[in-house]
């Protein structure tokens, strides 16, 4: 019995029906290449036995099948180029009717509805082409583009993943990246971004999987099922691998695809925003960038090393020093300050959807969140952040369908929030003190998976599936039937416990709602250390005991560890059958380090020594897990307190005191020991000692060269003069000196090649606010930077960079153009920007010293905090408004300091006899000194001769620039001058630093200039 064309098409409509999601696109229903072409064909068939234009009739009868062959023909096409309609009137072997087209046109909308599907009306307005385009997914050039996006991004060095694949592609002032990805995927980012992300996070982990695991994920054994991606877009990467190895000639680049990227990670036990630097087989040193000085870390082999953020910074940079490998972990856009982690711990990327329920989100404490509702989002937990002016917020999204921080009238980047008819997972707390060797949680209890309630007379069943992180195969693919009321299901339904090793979960019903969760299990497992939290001690760590013990099946090769005082971590070994689990044992403790300029500093676990004859700029910081509150005491030989003290400042459990203080107290003591009481979160304290406080300290006498391990002769001369400049800004003020006798010569080592000598203060562990100063004292801020060829503004210090950057944008034939003016948008400002294009900013009198300054002149300093807060709470572009202001305000607290300094009222003399020759060398910056001055029109600068700060710290750039290059008649700035100069930035090192970046400015787009007249 023949059937017939109705009754073939009947039954493929019923079939397309029940593949269809709720608002989702036709790619869902996952059509191979043959369905697509049937469907297509089955069009053409039905309308030879219909009467001729009876249309409406034919669509309304089968929506689906329309919907799927007019799709299948979108996503059949492997020439974009090609006109849509004539080739599915070829294909479908008919001549063109236009009336079909117009009804198409005209109730696309309709079929989109009839069948549950996501419209889009904007996009079919004069076309219903690009709608059709977007529900047929990613084609053929679209995914081999893909792949060869994804292939640079690696190959660069950066994070193999969709999600920052993205990130890094539409970082806010680089819209030039976006022209990396195809059109057709940036219409489908924009209009279905769930599912455009969903499937580029699939394609990046296939992808990686080919190099990762070559033996088992193989092009023949890779299928829809493992890959989890539609048939045809998984045929088109097999064929492009088959051709072509993923990163076959970057041998290096596949190597980095072998080892975890460092990736940001929020510890709530101890309350710190940290960068997890992943194991390796090798043993690695690491320079690693969190804001402040860089540090370096060694990592040992088979270990993972987690580093503390201790101030609000846009993102963490990571150099591997014996191979030059980058990476750059992304924390949050100035723009857009905030940064939202899950349960486990991972910073959830702007490109995820939020779940529709409690987040912790880390925020500035002046911001606002808001959705697309009046509804309020509900803050049912608020706690300070590790970053000063931050807070700690836990948020109920249940009920919304957009988050936005919104801070100071600026809305940020909008985030989507998850239908309320998501899965969702309910994690276990963490095994405390315990890691995998790449620093993950591993949890002793299976996760769970919530199935939300179904509205609704249908039966809706969500596909949850299980199997080890790597492999193929899916231990359990299992499909649940949603209920009325929310089901707790267990993923692992069926898998005998204990279950030891990663595991990877997926649940979901469509590729736009795919909820995937990696967890390391070791069932049964408990740990319990005592004491709770280590603290030190004399020669070390107080001693401690792990004890881990199992009520399941699970075998452990070693059921008590013990921990002798410089012992941190033990690896112990978990079994279940044949799977194995290496454990790194950790109990929390307590750290410590101790700062001293110009000798690096790491953290450790040994009592630091505080010299009483040491009147260095040193400062002790304690890191205590769980610590709500930590103060400090001096206690002489005989256990008696000689003084107490708050903390100077707390970031996270990190709590800070500046050693002068201890120094000042002790000068009548023999010996001594710094003592912190600490109190947790349950109101309980204990007592520890932090430092020794002797005679004289070794610390703050050891050469400089050796405590720079490896460091070479550019680095050591900068720490050697760091310890100079701390010694002469520790010492007080002579009363009546000479000017002479404070001079500061050049240093012939550092100028001899400013580049490479600019690029090692970069890299040295030298606080960034002490930068300026020593750029000015070694004579530094008075050279030529000739930017390294080719240069996008790369090295990890954004001072540093904006420097070099600017030298390399004058180039016109710089290859980099769109990258550097973004970074130096991005990173300098719009107003540096501007500086460079026409020697202008927007408005010079703003962000300085003006009338507005004088009138908080009689406020307490903590008034003025309060009223200027805003401004230095998120770290924006160096030359901004908000950035110049809050250095203004950090000059200004420092006022009366600078005032009773000798160099203060020698500075004025110096900056007026040089004005002449600035204005004779540059009118552009001697415009910008005097829109200055003018801002200080009505101000009786001679009762308050500060005020002129802002003037004066312009004058001395645009003279150490001008003269770097050779604009001067005469060298104009000597040794006294220099001096002036660099005593200025030891007080207001903010500022001067932003004035040297403008004035630098101005000074290499004249001598560009001036080049190219030489050309013409």
């Amino acid at each position: 019995m023949t059937t017939s064309v109705t009754d073939r098409a009947t039954g493929f409509e019923a079939e397309l029906r029940n593949a269809f999601t709720a608002d989702g696109l036709v790619l869902d229903a996952d059509l191979d290449a043959r369905q697509n072409r049937c469907a297509r064909g089955q069009i053409g068939a039905l309308m030879g036995e219909i009467p001729p234009g009876a249309y409406i009739a034919l669509l309304m009868r089968f929506p689906a099948l329309t919907l799927a062959g007019l799709v299948g023909h979108a996503a059949l096409r492997t020439d974009p180029k090609d006109d849509y309609w004539p080739d599915f009137w070829d294909a479908i072997g008919r001549d063109r009717d236009p009336a079909f087209e117009t009804v198409v046109g005209q109730l696309i909308g309709d079929l989109l509805r009839e069948c549950g599907l996501r419209d889009v009306p904007s996009l079919r307005e004069s076309s219903v082409v690009p709608l059709l385009k977007l529900h047929a997914g990613p084609t053929v050039p679209t995914v081999d583009a893909l792949v060869g996006v994804i292939e640079d991004h690696v190959a660069a060095g950066h994070e193999p993943t969709g999600v920052a694949v993205l990130e890094r592609l539409t970082e806010q002032g680089f819209e030039h990246r976006r022209r990396a990805l195809p059109a057709d995927y940036r219409v489908l980012l924009q209009h279905a971004p769930e599912v455009a992300v969903g499937l580029l996070n699939r394609l990046c982990e296939l992808l990686l999987a080919t190099v990762v695991h070559p033996d088992t994920w193989t092009p023949d054994a890779i299928t829809p099922g493992t890959a989890d991606l539609p048939r045809a877009m998984l045929e088109s990467v097999l064929d492009r691998v088959r051709r072509t190895p993923f990163l076959n000639d970057d041998a290096a680049a596949r190597d980095l695809c072998r080892h975890r990227a460092p990736d940001l990670r929020f510890d709530a036990i101890d309350g710190e925003v940290r960068i997890v630097v992943p194991a390796r087989d090798d043993a690695a040193v690491w320079r690693v960038w969190t804001g402040d000085a860089p540090e370096e870390l060694a990592v040992p082999a088979g270990e993972a090393i987690a580093l503390p953020i201790g101030v609000a910074v846009r993102e963490s940079v990571l150099i591997r020093l014996d191979t030059g490998v980058r990476r750059s972990v992304p924390l949050f856009d100035p723009a857009d300050p905030i940064i939202v982690f899950a349960d486990d711990g991972r910073r959830i990327s702007r490109f995820e959807s939020l779940p529709a329920g409690e987040v912790l989100v880390l925020m500035p404490r002046d911001a606002d969140l808001v959705s697309g509702t009046r509804r309020k989002i509900a803050v049912t937990d608020t706690v300070p952040a590790p970053w000063e002016g931050w807070e700690l917020r836990t948020v109920d999204l249940a009920g919304h369908t957009e988050l936005t921080l919104k801070r100071d009238g600026r809305a940020g980047r909008t985030r989507r929030i998850l239908p309320v008819e998501s899965p969702a997972y309910a994690l276990p707390e963490p095994i405390a003190g315990v890691t995998t060797a790449d620093g993950d949680p591993v949890y002793g209890e299976r996760p769970l998976v919530d199935l939300p309630a179904h509205d609704g007379d249908d039966t809706k069943e969500w596909r949850v599936r299980v199997r080890r992180a790597g492999d193929l195969d899916w231990l359990i693919d299992y499909p649940w039937a949603a209920a009325d009321y929310v089901t707790s299901a267990d993923p692992f339904d069926g898998l005998e416990e204990p279950l030891v090793g990663r595991f990877e979960i997926a649940a979901g019903d469509s590729y736009g709602l795919d909820r995937r969760l990696t967890v390391v299990l070791a069932e049964g497992l408990e740990v319990t250390h005592d004491p709770v939290v280590r603290l030190p001690q004399a020669d070390g760590l107080a001693e401690s005991v792990s004890e881990l013990v199992a009520e399941t099946g699970l075998k452990i090769d070693e059921g008590e560890l013990a921990f002798g005082p410089g012992d941190t971590e033990r690896v112990a070994t978990v079994h279940a059958g044949d799977d194995d689990l290496p454990l790194l044992i950790r109990p929390p403790h307590a750290e410590i380090r101790f700062e001293h300029p110009g000798h690096p500093s790491a953290w450790q676990t040994s009592l630091p020594t505080i010299g009483v004859d040491d009147a260095g700029a040193g400062r002790l910081t304690v890191r205590v897990p769980g610590a709500v509150d930590v103060s400090f005491a001096l206690l002489d030989g005989d256990g008696d307190i000689v003084r107490e003290w708050a903390a100077d400042s707390r970031a996270g459990t990190e709590f800070t005191l500046a050693a002068r203080s201890v120094v000042d107290a002790a000068k009548r003591l023999l010996r001594g020991s710094l003592v912190a009481l600490i109190e947790d979160e349950h109101g309980d304290s204990e007592e520890a000692e932090v430092a020794r406080v002797a005679r004289s300290a070794s610390t703050s006498q050891a050469p400089v060269a050796d405590s720079a391990a490896g460091a070479d002769a550019l680095t050591a001369e900068w720490l050697r003069l760091d310890t100079v400049q701390a010694a002469e800004v520790a010492a007080p003020a002579p009363d009546a000196a000479p000017i002479e006798a404070v001079g500061a010569p050049a240093d012939e080592l550092l100028t001899a090649d400013p580049t490479a000598s600019l690029i090692a203060l970069g890299d040295s562990p030298v606080a960034p606010s002490r930068i300026p100063a020593l750029l000015i004292r070694s004579g530094l801020a008075e050279r030529v930077f000739t930017a390294p060829e080719p240069y996008d503004g790369a090295h990890p210090n954004p001072y540093v960079s904006c420097l070099l950057a600017t030298s390399a944008i004058v180039d016109p034939a710089s290859p980099q153009r769109d990258e550097l003016q973004s970074y130096l948008a991005t990173r300098g400002g719009d107003d540096l920007l501007r500086v460079i294009a026409t020697g202008r900013m927007e408005d010079p009198r703003t962000g300085v010293f003006d009338r507005n300054v004088l009138a908080v002149d009689a406020m307490a300093r903590a008034q003025v905090e309060s009223l200027f807060e805003r401004f230095r709470i998120v770290p924006g572009p160096l030359v901004d408004l908000d950035m110049r202001t809050a250095a203004t305000i950090e000059a200004f607290h420092r006022r009366a300091e600078w005032m009773t300094d000798p160099v203060s009222l020698e500075a004025p003399r110096y900056v007026n006899k040089t004005l002449r020759d600035v204005r004779r060398a540059s009118p552009e910056l001697y415009d910008l000194i005097a829109a200055r001055n003018e801002a200080l029109d009505g101000v009786d600068t001679i009762s308050n001769p500060w005020m002129l700060l802002s003037m004066q710290s312009l004058a001395f750039a645009a003279i150490g620039r001008l003269q770097a290059y050779g604009r001067l008649k005469q060298p104009v700035l000597t040794d006294e001058g220099r001096a002036m100069w660099a005593t200025l930035a030891d007080y207001c090192p903010a500022m001067v630093a932003a004035d040297l970046l403008i004035a630098n400015a101005v000074a290499v787009r004249s001598d560009a200039l001036d080049r190219v007249r030489a050309k013409k």
